[in-house]
Formats: structure tokens, sequence, C-alpha cells
């Protein structure tokens, strides 16, 4: 062995703060972790209170509503198995970007980075007005714009709080908060069936398998409701984002993402 085999380190730990080291986490969280975060992203409670009634009020859906989240489910399905095997290949947490540019070049990948930073910001003003006004409509408050405004970025800042703390924290504070939206979603469906079928209330409606029928819409009517459909599904690509901080991270997130999509399909 000569003097320059010797010298050479064998075990070499890579420096979070080098040029093109991202500063993640790895082995952080697991398979169930993903889940969770691929689910609760979409926010199943917030997508239907916020869009299943446009979705109803579509000329021609109406009732048939169960129809339409069907049909917005199969692309949404198709697009999810289409992120596993992408992450099978190269789990990056980039995602989209950084698999467009690898693919198609940066200039695509630019738009598509840019697409998903201003449709998250969007998003997450929207998503924070809506705790915002729900947490004072716990007390019966209706208070000033400008205080739901004040409300919406005191929320802002303490879930960014919760991100600066850590995937892990990040993860269990999701774990909470969806089985408590779950369990509520639940309530609320059974109670309401319940009340359908025993008290037959005033202007209410016993289910019929017509309305899980997409054929008994119009077409224009369908693509209509498809168009807002989808939206209630969208977020479960937060999962595959955080596959740098996974355990198998090659075939864990890629999984929880199409699992997640079955699992909102049910919701």
């Amino acid at each position: 062995m000569d003097s320059t085999t010797a010298a050479r380190p064998t075990d070499v730990t890579p420096d979070p703060t080098a040029p093109g080291a991202k500063g993640l986490k790895t082995d952080a969280i697991g398979y169930v972790s993903n889940l969770v975060i691929a689910v609760a992203s979409t926010a199943p409670a917030y997508s239907l209170a916020a869009t299943l009634g446009f979705i109803v009020a579509v000329a021609g859906v109406g009732v048939h509503a169960p129809a339409v989240l069907i049909v917005s489910f199969i692309p949404i399905l198709f697009v999810s198995v289409g992120y596993r095997f992408l992450n099978l290949a190269d789990p990056d947490a980039g995602t989209t970007f950084a698999w467009v540019t690898r693919a198609f070049g940066p200039q695509l990948g630019w738009i598509n980075g840019w697409a998903i930073f201003l449709a998250d910001i969007i998003v997450m003003a929207s998503l924070a007005v809506i705790a915002s006004t729900y947490t004072f409509a716990l007390w019966n408050g209706h208070p000033h714009t400008w205080v739901i405004i004040v409300g919406a970025v005191i929320w802002i800042a303490l879930m960014t709080w919760i991100c600066y703390r850590g995937i892990e924290l990040s993860a269990e504070i999701q774990t909470v908060l969806l089985g408590i939206e779950i369990f509520t979603l639940a309530l609320f469906a059974v109670v309401a069936l319940i009340k359908v079928y025993s008290g037959h209330p005033t202007g209410s409606l016993q289910v019929s398998t017509s309305w899980f029928n997409p054929f008994n819409l119009s077409w224009n009517a369908l693509i209509a409701g498809v168009l807002l459909g989808v939206f209630i599904y969208w977020g479960w690509d937060s999962g595959v984002a955080v596959n740098e901080e996974s355990r198998d991270r090659h075939r864990g997130p890629g999984k929880a993402a199409v699992v997640s999509t079955l699992l909102l399909l049910a919701i």
C-alpha cells in the first residue's frame, strides 16, 4: 500500500454546507408519514368545503357530484403512478422541477418550478384565510376583514415555525390533525345518513346508485364538474416532495402517492 492510498479516507461524511447540498435530514420519516403528509396536504375537509358546493351548482350536475369526483380521480391516479415511477428512478425533493429539467431541459424545468411555487403561494394564502375565518367562527366571531388577515398571518407564521423545527414535528402534527379531520368527516356523514334514513327531514334525499354513474351526465356538465373536481385531489404530491428525507426513499414516497389518491377517493 503506497502513501497516497493510505492517506485516502475510508468514510467521508457529506458536508451539508457544500455547493449543491440541500441540508435535508435523511431517513427522518417512514412510509406512514409519507402517506399522512400526502393525504393531509390535500386537506380533504377544506377541499370539500371550498369546492363541492361549486360542483353541485354546475348546471346538470346536482346530485351526480359523486360521479364527477370518480371521473376526476382517474387522471389524478395516472399522474400519481407517473410520480411513483419517476421517484423510483430519481428520488429528488424537487420532484417535477428536477424531473422536467433533466428530461426536457432547464427552460421547461424553470417554468414548471415557478408554476408550482406561485400556486403554493396562492393556495397557502387562501388556506390561511379559511383557517383564520373558522378560528374566529369557533367563538361565533365575525371580525373585520383586517382582523381575519392578521389571523391568517399568525397561522402562516405558526406553520413556518413548525416547518423550521423539522420534518419529524411536521409529520407528527399532521398525523394528529388528519386523524381529527377524518373522524369529523366520518361522524358528519354517519349522522347525516342516520337522520335521512330514520327521520326523513324535509328536502332530504336518500342515496341512489345513479348518483355515481357519469353516463347520466351531459358531456358539458361532466367536463365543467371535472375541472373543479381535480382541485379536491390536489396536494398529494407533497408526500413525494419529502422523498430525500424518507426511509426507503426510492419506493416509499411513490407508493404513498398512489395509495393516498385511493384514500382521497374514499374520503
